[in-house]
């Protein structure tokens, strides 16, 4: 069900991943999957943003740029991806990207007055106008850059005019993509009701859960850290001098009694956010 369809969410979630997500994808296909596969993920359960923080343990600022850019280009509706990307080296295997599906992929050429769509600014015979995947550019109405991504409504059809819009907070418009520093310099600066550090080392939700579903439904923002491939958020907390204890935090392995020797992180985030869904958004 499209989030038009509901009512709007209490509550707003977001994760926080390592740059070091890609330790054990070697090629770029393999990355573009693995992206994808996180950003599905996303968009399934309305994640509001995705932070990719630093691991201290390497320089991760290349993985982190690709990361980015695929992330970015999934969560654009695919009218506008051409104008905002071009031809990118990060985006070789972006046909291996799933769609997302969400209501501001609209598809259709056809364009409604009140609709809410997003846009790209353009320069147009000396003009400031908005690319809405139209048959044709509208005029904008408020200030504007060249290049600029934006959310506007159609007020006008004949012509065809458009004005800049906060983002619908009635319905799943996408997720952000937001750099953070370490993970202990993050946690600490953080301004979430609730933070739930992920490991198989935490505490099995079995035990804890009716606290664990008190908290995450009485959390107006929550935020869910996940691991590198090698190492789990206490290490790399450790790596700071810091623990799981300086933060005030529900330390929870989300998927006990695991019958494998690692879950992937693609794997956990879908696991743990299908679970913190359930309980948040009841």
């Amino acid at each position: 069900m499209y989030a038009s369809e509901r009512e709007v969410l209490p509550n707003l979630i977001s994760i926080a991943i390592p740059d070091s997500m890609f330790l054990e994808d070697d090629t770029l296909r393999e990355k573009t999957v693995k992206v994808g596969l996180i950003a599905r993920s996303a968009a399934i359960f309305g994640i509001e943003r995705i932070y990719i923080y630093r691991e201290p343990s390497r320089n991760g600022e290349a993985d982190y740029d690709t990361a980015k850019v695929i992330f970015e280009y999934a969560e654009t509706p695919q009218y506008l991806r051409k104008r905002l990307f071009g031809r990118r080296k990060e985006l070789e295997f972006a046909g291996l990207l799933h769609p997302l599906r969400i209501p501001s992929h609209l598809r259709d050429y056809a364009v409604e007055a009140n609709e809410v769509r997003e846009a790209v600014v353009v320069l147009q015979n000396g003009e400031l106008m908005a690319d809405i995947g139209a048959r044709q550019l509208a005029a904008v109405e408020g200030r504007v850059q060249e290049g600029q991504r934006l959310t506007v409504r159609i007020i006008s059809m004949t012509p065809l005019i458009v004005r800049v819009e906060e983002r619908p907070s009635v319905e799943y418009w996408g997720y952000e993509i937001r750099r953070a520093p370490s993970l202990a310099r993050f946690l600490k600066s953080s301004n979430f009701e609730l933070l739930l550090l992920t490991s198989r080392l935490g505490v099995g939700l079995d035990t804890i859960w009716k606290e664990f579903c008190e908290k995450c439904a009485s959390a107006p923002r929550i935020l869910i850290c996940f691991g590198s491939p090698d190492k789990g958020v206490d290490q790399i907390l450790k790596q700071e001098k810091a623990r799981v204890t300086d933060f005030p935090s529900l330390y929870i392995n989300t998927l006990p009694h695991q019958n494998v020797e690692t879950v992937r992180l693609e794997e956990a985030i879908l696991g743990t956010l299908a679970i913190v869904n359930l309980v948040a958004r009841v």
